[in-house]
């Protein structure tokens, strides 16, 4: 799958008294994707919490102009999420008209059944991005406790009346009035207090903080008790986590582990305790979502079709020959289970035309691999869109995969989904 690309920072506490410079055209201000603000005022606080956003990231969520007059003009791009700012004005980004529930297309690119809550899925109110990221982790965590804390070896250095592991000489000698049945050691302990178990219990601490259902914020909290029964509460760097690899011994942690990082993005958060608000900002890149769901949903359909293989984020090697050889990595590319090439698919977050650069990508990927394309949009349409061919040999589609499709639940979401994904490789079969 691809990688998810998250953002999220904190800043300092929000101010509950005095006035604000700040003056939006609302509270919350609420953006689509691409879409900009009308001129307002801003407070210095306000504005050095979103420069200090761009300049941590490559590709920011939110951009800041100003106008002749000093007024601030907010931009937002392809991320969705929330940011409350010092002054405690909220920007709200939410996602296309090409979506139903938000929560339902994290739920369904995450591969995460959630079944236990009966929260309220639409984008409408800022709090509501938190509660979807809530949910998703309180599944994926109580997966992951089901199944069992992952142990390793964490080398402890500690003072014991008896020799463990081994004497740790420099200790020993700097230690005061030092008592011969009384060693500094040094060994390794095979625990469930490792920076993977410490990185989601400061996950969840951050959370419970965050999300505004009371029933959400009382299950992760007895989450939060059943973690703390086994890892410390301890800072952890983000570099360490970002470090975090995991092996089959420790697999059922994936999607925890995204969710975690996404939580803990670029800036490590301060506990935020009960009472206290800090300025932040949450987001999750559309564009990485959708390619999620892309693949899960022909994952779905080439199994339910039988004698096909789907590969995410597949390479293709050396599309031009010779010293400047050029390798390109599609979305998905689906197979027969005799290793020939049956479609490679491109996913596109983008609504209305098409773009003539999107077309010539699939075109080299169906000329490099001898077969159909497509290149797949959010939408509501269940039946093939245009069609070209390449070389007069193989189709080049556009095709909508009916994100937005009015169901009245999750799972006939899904059905929809995938039928939308199966339709295209039936046709194409």
């Amino acid at each position: 799958m691809a990688d998810l690309s998250q953002i999220s920072l904190v800043g300092s506490p929000v101010q509950t008294s005095g006035t604000s410079e700040t003056v939006p055209p609302s509270n919350p201000l609420v953006l689509a994707e691409h879409e900009e603000s009308a001129p307002f005022e801003i407070s210095a606080d306000d504005a050095a919490f979103l420069d200090r956003l761009g300049e941590l990231h490559e590709s920011s969520p939110l951009s800041v102009s100003y106008t002749s007059d000093g007024e601030a003009i907010v931009s937002s791009s392809s991320y969705v999420g929330v940011l409350t700012l010092p002054s405690g004005i909220q920007i709200e980004v939410s996602p296309k008209q090409s979506v139903t529930r938000l929560l339902w297309a994290l739920q369904y690119a995450f591969d995460t059944p959630v079944d236990s809550m009966g929260q309220e899925t639409e984008f409408a109110t800022a709090s509501s991005f938190f509660d979807a990221i809530g949910v998703l982790f309180l599944t994926e965590l109580k997966t992951v406790l089901d199944q069992g804390l992952h142990r390793d070896y964490v080398r402890t250095q500690a003072v014991q009346d008896h020799v463990r592991g081994r004497i740790d000489v420099q200790r020993q000698l700097q230690r005061p009035n030092p008592i011969p049945t009384d060693f500094a050691v040094e060994y390794d302990e095979f625990t469930t207090d490792t920076v993977l178990n410490r990185a989601v219990l400061a996950a969840v601490r951050v959370l419970t903080g965050l999300v505004r259902d009371n029933e959400l914020a009382g299950q992760l909290r007895h989450q939060e008790q059943r973690l703390r029964q086994f890892t410390r509460v301890e800072p952890v760097p983000l570099e360490s986590v970002e470090r975090i690899e995991l092996s089959r011994l420790n697999e059922h942690y994936e999607v925890l582990l995204d969710l975690t990082r996404t939580v803990l993005a670029r800036e490590f958060f301060e506990d935020i305790s009960a009472g206290t608000n800090r300025s932040l900002a949450l987001f999750v890149n559309m564009n990485e979502i959708f390619e999620r769901l892309v693949e899960r949903a022909f994952r779905a359909a080439a199994k339910e079709i039988g004698g096909l293989t789907v590969e995410g984020q597949a390479s293709i090697q050396n599309i031009i020959d010779g010293p400047h050889a050029v390798s390109m990595q599609p979305d998905v590319l689906v197979w027969h289970d005799d290793g020939t090439p049956v479609a490679v698919i491109d996913a596109k977050w983008k609504t209305g035309s098409r773009s003539s650069g999107d077309v010539y990508q699939l075109t080299s990927y169906i000329l490099a691999l001898d077969t159909c394309g497509a290149l797949v949009y959010p939408g509501h349409c269940e039946h093939d869109g245009e069609e070209s061919t390449v070389m007069n040999e193989y189709s080049l589609r556009s095709v909508e995969l009916a994100t937005d499709a009015a169901a009245p639940s999750y799972s006939d979401y899904v059905d929809v989904l995938e039928t939308s994904a199966r339709h295209y490789l039936t046709d194409i079969l």
